[in-house]
Parts: C-alpha cells; structure tokens; sequence
C-alpha cells in the first residue's frame, strides 16, 4: 500500500461506542458490578475521568448509592477495576497476536504491537483509566498490578523471542521493550485522540498506521543489528 502525507489533526477525540448498563433484572444474577462498571465507563465517555461521581453511576444502573458501595467503596476501587479490566483486555489480545505467528518470532513482534494499537483505539476509555494517573498506587489494588503486570511481561516476551531468534539487536531487553511499548501507545494515543489525518481530512485505517509504524521501527532494530 502506498503511504500517505499525514497531517495533525487537532480535532475533538473521536467517540467511541461504549456498551450500555446492563439491564436491571441481571443484578439478580450477581452482576450489578459489570454493571456498574459499564455505567462508569459511560459517564467517563461524556465527562471524563477525573469528574467521575459514584453516585451518578449508581443512578445510571438504576441501584442505590449504598448498594453501589458494596462493589466500589471509592471512585479510585471503581477506576481501579476499569483499568484492571482494561489491562486483562489488553494482555489477551497481545497474547493472540502471538500465538497467530508460532514460528515467525518477527511477524509476532509486529502484531502484538498492531493489537496494542487497536485496542488502544477500540477501548480509548479504559487507555485514559489505565495510563491516566488517575489511581495511585497500583499496589493498592493487586488485581490491577497483577493485570498490568501481566499484559507488559507479554509485550517482553514478544521482544525477547525477536532476540533470540537473532531478527533484531541484542542488548537490554527492557530498554528495547519500552521503545516498542512507547512507540504503539503514542501511536494508539494519537489515533483515538483525533490527531492524525491525511491531507483530504481522513483518518487513515489504524491498522495501516499501526502496521507502517510497527515495521519502521522493525526495520531500526534490524540495521542496527546489522553494523553491529
């Protein structure tokens, strides 16, 4: 595909479509914290994180305060599950990605970034709660750590099989790792922000983005490598 001039866009983030609550009569049925969940994750598409009410995303589950409270005792335990979520989404599709390509280290390498990408843009919401500094000590909530901790150490892996397969330099796994990490979230930041386009206003197809992106920096660690 011939790469198109991309411009900055500095247009309002694009919305996202965010599943409704849950109807009602599914609290019986024990999920009144999914619910809760996905009425947060409605208010936050409207007004964003840091202005979240509890008592608002009670209201929209149709529950009261207090029952609300059992589930998420604080706003920041309510973001804490978005993100907890959030980074088990993430972790799945970046292990998918993986598992597609068995016995290309390389073509893993490059999709999990592109999964990354793409989730990023699917769930622009939960990348706000996860990145945002809106919770403190993620060792607070040790469901979150773990899930965070988890979807990173599979973004490592991604690296460290392109290494030992010889594809790309050998050198500090975490710093080669981080340099990857940063490249797709800037890149998924940017696209669920509205900030790129090209010269006709469009905003290219991310996976395009994602896989042109991915390759360049393919291609960096594979020169270096080379002169080495």
């Amino acid at each position: 595909m011939t790469a198109r001039r991309l411009v900055p866009h500095m247009s309002n983030a694009r919305k996202s479509t965010v599943a409704s609550p849950r109807q009602r009569s599914s609290y019986h049925h024990g999920d009144l914290r999914n619910a809760l969940i996905d009425a947060a994750l409605a208010q936050i598409s409207v007004v964003g994180a840091r202005v979240l009410s509890l008592r608002e995303v009670a209201r929209t589950a149709g529950v009261s305060h207090t029952a609300s409270y059992r589930h998420f005792p604080s706003k920041e335990s309510l973001l804490a599950a978005i993100a907890e979520q959030g980074f088990v989404m993430l972790g799945d599709a970046v292990g998918a990605a993986l598992q597609a390509h068995p016995d290309d280290p390389l073509a893993a390498l490059q999709a999990s970034g592109i999964a990354y990408v793409e989730f990023g843009v699917q769930y622009p919401h939960h990348l706000q709660i996860m990145f945002g500094g809106v919770i403190g000590d993620h060792a607070d909530h040790p469901g979150l750590k773990q899930a965070a901790e988890g979807a990173y150490e599979r973004l490592r892996e991604a690296v460290r099989n392109a290494q030992k397969s010889g594809f790309i330099r050998t050198g500090d796994e975490r710093i080669i790792a981080l340099a990857s990490w940063a490249q797709v979230h800037g890149l998924a930041l940017l696209i669920a922000g509205g900030q790129i386009a090209s010269d006709d206003g469009a905003l290219p197809p991310p996976r395009y983005l994602a896989t042109e992106v991915t390759r360049l920096l393919q291609q960096g660690l594979a020169t270096a490598a080379k002169k080495k």
